[in-house]
């Protein structure tokens, strides 16, 4: 009884990492496919971002941004989501730029003066939908950059 226990416990673990696993790769290609051409024409700077998020859900990345670049920040994510907002803070804690204060557009540019580490924080809305079936979709992070 045991080993019939164990063996079911590995197949579910060994299940739970092959979502996760396919879910990454769907998060991977919708950020190439739909989030990428959002930074043109700014350079991508080869990093790509993205997670899967719930209504209600939200997720936080550090990121360093050079001295003496133009950048864009774009934030993009599945429909399903809705309207995805983004904060840009500084280390402490202060609000550089909040999307809800300009209808949360994909990008934003902005140039650096000083080589600093933002944290960019995205939010998704919770649903509206009151049905027990969460939809779960992608969020992307990406920076493009233009030296001045």
């Amino acid at each position: 009884m045991k080993k019939i226990l164990s063996i079911g416990f590995l197949a579910l673990i060994a299940t739970s990492f092959t979502c996760m696993y396919a879910i990454a790769q769907q998060c991977n290609a919708f950020t190439k496919k739909k989030c990428l051409p959002v930074l043109k024409p700014f350079q991508h700077n080869g990093q790509l971002n993205s997670v899967a998020l719930s209504p209600g859900e939200s997720a936080a990345l550090e990121m360093t941004f050079y001295a003496d670049t133009d950048y864009r920040l774009a934030v993009c994510n599945d429909e399903r989501l809705g309207d995805v907002s983004y904060r840009v803070l500084r280390r402490d804690s202060s609000v550089v730029f909040d999307s809800r204060k300009f209808g949360n557009p994909k990008s934003w540019d902005f140039s650096m003066n000083s080589t600093q580490q933002y944290l960019v924080e995205v939010n998704v809305p919770k649903s509206k939908n009151m049905t027990s079936i969460e939809e779960v979709g992608c969020v992307s992070v990406l920076a493009g950059y233009k030296k001045n």
